[in-house]
């Protein structure tokens, strides 16, 4: 019965964590909102369940998914919904979104909540080969998928990310996944290729062995395909940890399994490095000819036996001279791949400083902005999504940039210092537990921590959801406690649960209605007319939060209603550029000039590289002035134009020479011919008071 349940919750967490990783990595909030609200309400019910146990002190051993051993909830657990809690007290205080620390409060409920019930499930020593199997299932299939597309068996909107400039591919592609983006695959896959070794080093019998090196050559293929240098640098300094950690014998099969895994994973990847291209040229209907896919077969299936014989090899007699020989047999292995079996074109990648650099450039540009808005609010934060809302405000160059590009950065921003000081003490529960329990399962969450430090993983779903399965499958479980002891002790487990399972409900309610925004706007876009009107209507009351929809229903209320739509939303996001936009459009259309001034001269402000909004703010008012001209209204008219001439000038004035221009920033035709027009208005109506200077 145990074991049914058990395989029962392999196969459902397997499923989760791939189809985590299929709906985009749940980087998308609108997509996580369901799994969202689904995790808390389980959440709540375990919580509310050991609450009830601990109150009556007893429980009904053998019941699934809860024991004796599982019958409290861990540390780790709390510190999560503290963080979730962090965001919720920063939506009560001026937050930049309130939005976006409402999501964030939601996801961090929900990695409480999938924490929660691992602990719940797989909380027993004996029960963690369960998990593991789930994990290695899940990446086979993440991973597997991946090349699928990569060949051409497969197409994913996105797996594969082309692009003509050489600093960013050596080939001209990189392999992305369902992700989307390679650098996040690549820190997954190095991840996977490094705790597959080490299962090698820990299998008890020859089948478990040959199932463990079957993923190896796959993992370590689509790592090498992403072409993520800050994941090959992450998993090369966890390979080193992973020296320190083990034993003398140990140490010797890590490095021959090494060697070896980097003479299949090289040769692999030469076979197939351009196969990639030609299926993204052709939308998933070409890839890999024949020959290619029989080599990739091939090499896969040598692979665990090339594993098999080296374990062979360690555990016979002459086992202290293939210890002596271990560090040479791996160092001719690396130098064999790279210098032979690798193709030549990743030797750019490897070696090229430039694109090094270019990317060190682009990242110091995106950190000294963020520390002018962490000095803004450091001890606290600003809330969710404080970087996407508030950068392009004091971006010192016209860069892309919606991610700060960093996890940590991205917590002190939304949290502050405080909030960063949680998250270390969380992250050292969790890890410590590991230490206590197989010190090598350290190994490929330190490759995620490491990358997130220098990229956005953290805002993926699907990261969060690995990392704690790595954690809890490694961990010692000591912390876990049963329901016997002092009676001041339950009480206060009690207490806890009861709290959690209170956080849980808000945090699924929350997430339901959410949801429901999502598909009334699913329902709008499908709709018309009056239909669409009233979906947009369900959506915005489901979600009043959303500044898109709030957007969307203006453009389809009558005139009366617009400006009072609009200038609501502010008091959730007081620096959207969207919102201001459409607001300074409205108030155009209005003729109220000293309305749409102001809107716009906000929008400018809070996103001056955006030359779409300085275009169009100059061609508004600009047109605006004609308006009021046409209409006898002169006095309205001259300070219009004088908006748009001030605007204009500005605008004019940021066009220059820029090291990181990804937004191309530049002065438009429309607004040059706007600014003409105007300043001959402006020349009919000198004889006019000029408007105060604004």
């Amino acid at each position: 019965m145990r074991r049914g349940w058990l395989g029962a919750g392999t196969i459902v967490f397997a499923a989760v964590l791939s189809g985590a990783a299929y709906r985009y990595g749940m980087f998308f909030d609108e997509v996580f909102y369901r799994w969202e609200w689904l995790l808390c309400l389980a959440g709540m019910c375990g919580a509310f369940t050991i609450g009830a146990a601990l109150i009556r002190n007893r429980m009904r051993a053998g019941i699934a998914p809860f024991s004796e051993q599982t019958a409290s909830i861990p540390a780790a657990v709390y510190g999560l919904l503290l963080i979730a809690a962090f965001y919720g007290l920063a939506a009560l205080h001026e937050p930049a979104s309130l939005l976006g620390s409402l999501q964030q409060m939601l996801r961090w409920s929900a990695y409480a909540a999938f924490l929660f019930i691992l602990y719940a499930a797989f909380g027993q020593t004996s029960h963690r080969v369960w998990l593991s199997a789930g994990i290695y299932v899940s990446g086979l299939f993440v991973m597997g998928c991946a090349l699928a597309g990569w060949l051409g068996a497969l197409s994913f909107p996105d797996m594969i990310m082309t692009t003509g400039d050489p600093r960013l591919s050596v080939v001209g592609a990189r392999l992305a996944g369902f992700l989307q983006y390679p650098n996040v695959l690549g820190a997954a896959a190095c991840a996977y290729v490094v705790w597959s070794g080490s299962l090698l080093l820990r299998a008890k019998t020859k089948a478990s062995f040959l199932l463990h090196a079957i993923g190896i050559v796959p993992f370590m293929l689509t790592a090498l395909l992403t072409e993520s240098r800050g994941a090959w640098l992450a998993a090369a300094a966890a390979w080193l940890a992973g020296l320190l950690l083990l034993g003398r014998l140990e140490r010797s099969a890590w490095l021959l399994y090494t060697g070896w895994a980097l003479l299949c994973g090289g040769a692999a990847y030469r076979f197939v490095v351009h196969a990639g291209v030609r299926a993204s040229a052709a939308e998933g209907r070409a890839g890999a000819t024949v020959t290619e896919e029989l080599l990739l077969i091939l090499i896969c299936a040598a692979a665990p036996v090339g594993f098999l014989g080296l374990r062979r090899l360690l555990a016979g007699p002459k086992v202290r001279l293939v210890q002596a020989v271990a560090w040479g047999g791996c160092s001719a292995a690396v130098l064999l791949s790279l210098l032979v079996v690798l193709p030549s074109s990743i030797h750019g990648r490897l070696y090229g400083f430039s694109g090094v650099y270019d990317t060190f450039a682009a990242r110091g540009l995106f950190y000294a902005d963020a520390g002018k808005l962490i000095q803004e609010a450091l001890f606290f934060g600003r809330g969710g999504d404080t970087w996407r809302v508030l950068f392009t405000g004091i971006q010192s160059q016209p860069y892309v940039g919606n991610e700060v590009h960093s996890g940590l950065m991205e917590l002190v921003l939304d949290l502050g210092v405080m909030g960063l000081l949680v998250a270390a003490a969380v992250l050292f529960i969790l890890l410590s537990a590991v230490w206590r329990g197989n010190r090598l399962g350290l190994l490929p969450i330190g490759i995620l921590l490491l990358h997130a430090a220098i990229d956005f993983d953290m805002e993926y779903g699907y990261y969060w959801l690995l990392l704690l399965g790595w954690a809890v499958v490694s961990s010692s479980g000591e912390e876990r406690g049963g329901v016997r002891g002092r009676a001041r002790v339950r009480a206060w487990r009690a207490a806890g649960a009861g709290a959690a399972a209170v956080c849980f409900a808000a945090a699924a309610l929350l997430g339901w209605r959410f949801d429901a925004a999502v598909r009334h706007r699913e329902a709008a876009a499908a709709a018309s007319g009056a239909a669409r009107t009233a979906a947009l209507r369900a959506a915005l009351d489901a979600n009043p939060y959303w500044t898109p929809i709030r957007i969307e229903l203006a453009d389809h209320a009558p005139p009366s209603e617009r400006a009072v739509l609009l200038t609501s939303g502010l008091r959730y996001e007081p620096q959207s550029v969207p919102l201001l936009r459409a607001l300074g459009r409205e108030c155009a259309e209005r003729s109220d000039v000293i309305g749409a001034a102001d809107y716009w001269r906000r929008a400018l402000a809070y996103d001056r590289f955006d030359w779409g909004s300085q275009s169009e703010a100059v061609v508004t008012m600009a047109q605006l002035a004609q308006n009021l001209r046409a209409a006898s209204r002169l006095a309205e008219a001259n300070l219009a134009a004088e908006t748009a001439a001030l605007f204009f000038e500005r605008y004019e004035a940021l066009k220059k020479p820029y090291t990181a221009n990804d937004r191309k920033f530049a002065v438009t035709d429309a607004a040059q011919k706007a600014a003409a027009q105007n300043r001959q208005l402006l020349a009919q109506l000198g004889t006019y008071p000029l408007a105060e200077k604004r």
